[in-house]
């Protein structure tokens, strides 16, 4: 059903999501993984311009203020656009919207910083159009709108990975059957407990893509997917040890490691020091680390911290690590208003 875009006049909407890890080692542009770390987008509309697109009033605060562009080339702006479009909103270019960004997610960390405004973006949209009462976006947005809105994130990103976990919340395997974008949420043992270090150095997505081989032995491949089978497996099974299983990868972050000579010895850190596992946080820079809160509690998990800003000042890469929540909710309305 077509929505009338002068409906829309007066309404807002402000949506959080999640920070997110991809791949969690051999799950290379299949796993990804929320934490409790957010992105908030607030999102009028003021008014339908008579003829041409509408005005766009945006403004960041937080990681990329006074650096992303406050026209359609911001991922976010153009993805609310998207998202009105995908909800049936009839001529929804002529919309004229006032946008605000609270930006928490590091740019260029491997933290999902563009899954994040994306998504956000997408869902703004959509509850702008239908009206959304507060709460995970799963619950507040009709699932054939959700699975709208998941495929056209998959297109603006390129890849599933980040923005299912985005979207849908926890750790989320995502991929392709019969030619159908499909998302499973995988369940997480509560003892594991993420630590992150983020650190200054920034990496570009897409030369750390361009670092990988074009192709892979047969022993690899086998490696690897007998990894995510088995850590998975281990998972569902309550065994944070599957996030060990899944940290022993051999498609992606030794190459990775080429153009982050630090990584080896941030992951050494880790583990060292009592993490059950320790990875490349996507593409990079930052590093994820599992620590098993059963077996170790506080002082472990301190440790590991510890151990891994010490690495951290050693490598001259900067930054700090932190102790994270899983985030299970992934994107939500926080507030709504409009008739």
């Amino acid at each position: 059903m077509s929505v009338d875009p002068q409906a829309l006049v007066g309404r807002s909407v402000t949506v959080a999501v999640p920070a997110t890890i991809a791949n969690l080692g051999a799950g290379y542009d299949v796993l990804g993984l929320a934490i409790e770390l957010h992105n908030e987008l607030r999102v009028g509309i003021d008014g339908v311009a008579a003829s041409g697109a509408g005005a766009i009033a945006y403004r960041c605060f937080g990681a990329g203020e006074g650096e992303l562009p406050g026209d359609r080339r911001n991922l976010a702006v153009d993805a609310v656009y998207r998202g009105l479009i995908a909800a049936g909103v009839a001529g929804a270019d002529r919309l004229s919207v006032t946008i605000e960004a609270t930006n928490r997610i590091p740019l260029a960390r491997g933290l999902g910083s563009s899954a994040a405004a994306i998504v956000a973006g997408l869902c703004a949209g959509a509850a702008l159009a239908h009206g959304a009462a507060p709460g995970p976006a799963v619950d507040a947005l009709s699932d054939e709108l959700l699975d709208r809105l998941f495929a056209a994130a998959d297109e603006l990103e390129g890849h599933p990975d980040n923005v299912a976990a985005a979207l849908f919340g926890g750790l989320v395997a995502s991929g392709r059957h019969d030619g159908l974008l499909t998302a499973r949420v995988v369940d997480v043992p509560d003892d594991a407990v993420p630590v992150v270090l983020v650190p200054d150095v920034r990496l570009d997505t897409a030369a750390m893509r361009a670092a990988l081989p074009k192709g892979v032995s047969l022993d690899d491949a086998v490696h690897n997917a007998s990894r995510l089978a088995l850590g998975i497996a281990a998972l569902h099974a309550n065994d944070v040890r599957g996030f060990a299983l899944l940290a022993d990868d051999r498609l992606h972050q030794a190459a990775r490691a080429r153009r982050y000579p630090a990584l080896p010895s941030l992951l050494d850190a880790a583990t060292n020091a009592g993490a059950t596992s320790a990875c490349l946080a996507g593409s990079g820079s930052s590093v994820l680390a599992i620590v098993d809160d059963a077996t170790g509690g506080d002082e472990a998990i301190e440790a590991v911290i510890v151990a891994l800003n010490e690495a951290a000042e050693r490598a001259k890469v900067g930054g700090g690590a932190e102790q994270y929540e899983i985030d299970h909710d992934g994107a939500r309305v926080v507030a709504y208003s409009g008739a």
